[in-house]
């Protein structure tokens, strides 16, 4: 098998009417659409073509519009302008748009020879404007799109046509073809779509992929995830080998050439198969209403942090990102909660109805059931006090992969028998075993887990206590003021469990210990109180 630059040298010295339009040409050409090309249309000459771009090769600037790297494009770019086949091509109407608002990337580049067209969509590029308009497709159609439509209306007439994109770029030559003039669709002979999501159902209709189906070819790496959100859903869908891993398959360079054809195989990754599934429920969760919400949210954070490229990102800037995301709207951090939600969620399990969450809530609002569950916490950590983190963390791991374990064999009984999906869930549970074998001999690494998980417990309950105590009818009462002292106590106590020593957990869980039993004894005690009160009320009345 060959990479995409080893098959321009193996076909270089032929023409197109010696060796016809193939999937790997368009694969190039895709290729090609990726670099900043305006350095070869201001020459002077009446026509551009690929072999121009060799002084900006040589010169050391061909500037590669794209994220993730290079991985090999400038070889194909190098081997395309250096070939007779490519070499010759015309660049027409080269369109490249980048704004940042309202956001729009947009980019097309035509190639021509004799025989015929190709109208290449550039796909995302590295800039925070197009990635905020990629996310831009899951609620709405986007002006990128419609400029494709207008280019491809503008540029087709007379001869044969093709379309093709890659990533974005697939998106929006799938745009273009849907809604082009019957008289311009009629002139297109082929459609290649590379790796390219589809249309947001509740903003396009997807059975518009039936008018173009006939005439289009979609390519996907064997690792797909871009290309499984909103899947199009077109009848001549090819598989590719890829010769990198994961997510980076994205990538055309790496699909892979064997005797001039792609090199397929029959099925996708199963780790890809199940994180698409994982994706595609997620953004399915979040209501259509909330998606611009969370999307303008998460890019005006990334923009506030001064990033006009996704190559800015550090960790740094992106730990700040998170938090500026959990002090904005409802919405958004409803929308960031629901994706863990989605790893073990089964639709085959049982759903609580609502009214007897009301009831458990109710009964956890009860002051006795409140004392006497922080009597026996504090009991417990008394008791747990030497193995407080040990234990616990062993517990939690285990009933995780526990849990992980009954989905799986739930779904192996119901599908009755191994597929992709199911794959991808061996490969999370094995990973969560692996992981609770280890803490079992490892007791280092239970205490670190174990100290960072009880320090983010106990400052999520006291923000929650906090929030509980401003949210109560009875201002300035006493239960009111209670919660606000809790959730001061139960935050220092948090940031302790961050900081403290191992040799010191002892004394600090049992003066914790304390603190949540003598909590419990004064709800207790505030519920004796209100139960004489309202006894002697009765009987007055």
């Amino acid at each position: 098998m060959e990479t995409l630059a080893d098959y321009i040298r193996w076909i270089g010295d032929l023409d197109f009417r010696a060796y016809p339009f193939r999937d790997a040409d368009a694969l190039v050409l895709c290729n090609i659409a990726y670099y900043d090309l305006d350095p070869v249309m201001r020459n002077e000459k009446p026509d551009h073509t690929v072999s121009d771009c060799i002084p900006m090769i040589e010169a050391g600037e061909a500037k590669l519009m794209i994220t993730g790297g290079d991985l090999g494009n400038g070889e194909v770019l190098e081997a395309a302008a250096r070939s007779r086949r490519f070499g010759t091509l015309r660049i027409c109407n080269y369109d490249n748009i980048v704004r940042a608002d309202p956001p729009l990337q947009f980019s097309a580049t035509t190639f021509r020879a004799p025989d015929f067209s190709f109208i290449a969509y550039r796909g995302t590029d590295a800039s925070i404007a197009g990635w905020r308009e990629n996310c831009m497709i899951s609620f709405t159609e986007t002006e990128a799109q419609k400029l494709s439509l207008a280019y491809a209306e503008r540029m087709i007439d007379d001869g044969v046509w093709y379309l093709g994109g890659h990533s974005k770029g697939a998106n929006h030559a799938q745009y273009a073809a849907c809604h082009l003039s019957d008289a311009k669709w009629e002139k297109v002979e082929h459609v290649w779509l590379l790796d390219g999501p589809g249309f947001c159902p509740e903003v396009l209709d997807p059975a518009m992929d039936q008018r173009i189906d006939p005439k289009t070819t979609r390519i996907i790496p064997e690792y797909d995830v871009v290309g499984m959100l909103f899947e199009p859903k077109i009848t001549n869908t090819k598989i590719v080998r890829s010769s990198r891993y994961g997510i980076v398959q994205h990538s055309l360079v790496t699909w892979m050439i064997e005797y001039g054809e792609l090199a397929t195989m029959d099925h996708n990754d199963p780790g890809s198969i199940w994180l698409n599934r994982l994706m595609n429920d997620w953004i399915e969760s979040i209501p259509q209403k909330d998606r611009p919400v969370f999307i303008n949210e998460l890019f005006d954070a990334l923009a506030a942090e001064g990033s006009e490229s996704l190559e800015d990102l550090d960790l740094d800037r992106l730990q700040t990102v998170l938090i500026k995301l959990t002090g904005v709207s409802k919405t958004t951090r409803r929308t960031l909660k629901q994706l863990p939600k989605q790893l073990f969620r089964d639709d085959d399990l049982p759903k609580i109805p609502k009214s007897k969450f009301d009831r458990i809530r109710r009964l956890f609002s009860d002051l006795r059931i409140q004392g006497a569950g922080l009597l026996l916490t504090g009991l417990i950590l008394a008791l747990m006090s030497g193995i407080l983190f040990e234990l616990t963390t062993i517990i939690i791991v285990t009933a995780v992969a526990a849990l992980q374990m009954v989905l799986t064999i739930r779904k192996l009984v119901k599908q009755r028998g191994m597929s992709g999906e199911m794959r991808g869930r061996f490969f999370v549970l094995i990973a969560m075993l692996a992981l609770a074998v280890i803490l079992f001999f490892k007791e280092q690494a239970m205490f670190l887990i174990g100290s960072g998980l009880y320090g983010i417990v106990c400052l999520a309950l006291s923000f929650y206590a906090i929030w509980t105590g401003s949210k109560q009818k009875e201002k300035r009462s006493f239960l009111h003021v209670l919660a606000f002292i809790e959730g001061a106590v139960i935050g220092l106590f948090g940031l302790g469990f961050l900081l403290i020593p191992q040799s010191i957990v002892r004394p600090f869980t049992l003066t914790l210990a304390a603190c949540v039993a003598l909590d419990g004894l004064i709800r207790l005690g505030c519920w004796l109180v209100r139960y004489i009160i309202r006894r002697r009320l009765q009987r007055i009345t």
